[in-house]
C-alpha cells in the first residue's frame, strides 16, 4: 500500500462548487481504482492525498499531472504504508474557503498564509498534521475505521 501526497496550483480561482464536480468525478472511479483519500482547496491551492496500491496511485498521479485544472504540482511524498488513514474514502474533500475567523486565524498561526489562504505544507507529516486539525476543527468522520 502507498501514499502520494501532492499540492498543485489552480489555472483559475477556486471555489466550492468547481471542487465539489471534481470531487464527484473522483469518487466513483476512485473506489473502482481501490484509491482512497482527501482532496482540500484553498481559493489559491490545491492538496490532495491519495492512498492505495502502487501501480493504480501512480497511474493516477500520470493523469492528475496532465489534469489542465491545474499547473504547478510538486510531489510531496510517495511512500510506502503499513496502512490506509483514509479507508472507506473515495476521495472526501474540504474547500477551506468558508471558515470562520478564529478557525482561519489558528490555522494560519500553524501553518502560515499563501495569499490570504492557509499554506499548505511542503513535508508529508505536516500535511497529515494540517489534516487532523482540520478533522478537529470542522467535525470531519473518523478516517481510521
Amino acid at each position: 500500500m502507498y501514499r502520494l501526497i501532492y499540492r498543485s496550483e489552480p489555472t483559475a480561482p477556486l471555489n466550492w462548487e468547481k471542487v465539489r464536480e471534481i470531487l464527484i468525478q473522483s469518487e466513483i472511479k476512485n473506489e473502482e481504482r481501490g484509491i482512497t483519500g482527501i482532496l482540500l482547496a484553498t481559493k489559491h491551492s490545491f492538496l490532495q492525498v491519495i492512498e492505495g496500491k502502487y501501480e493504480k496511485v501512480n497511474k493516477l498521479f500520470m493523469k492528475i499531472v496532465t489534469d489542465p485544472r491545474h499547473h504547478n504540482i510538486q510531489l510531496i511524498s510517495f511512500d510506502l504504508i503499513d496502512s490506509r488513514l483514509f479507508s472507506g474514502w473515495g476521495m472526501k474533500g474540504l474547500g477551506l474557503f468558508d471558515f470562520n475567523n478564529d478557525e482561519a486565524k489558528m490555522l494560519k498561526q500553524k501553518y502560515g498564509e499563501d495569499n490570504e489562504d492557509i499554506h499548505f505544507p511542503l513535508e508529508s507529516w505536516q500535511v497529515l498534521s494540517l489534516i487532523n486539525d482540520l478533522k478537529m476543527v470542522r467535525g470531519l468522520p473518523d478516517w481510521r475505521h
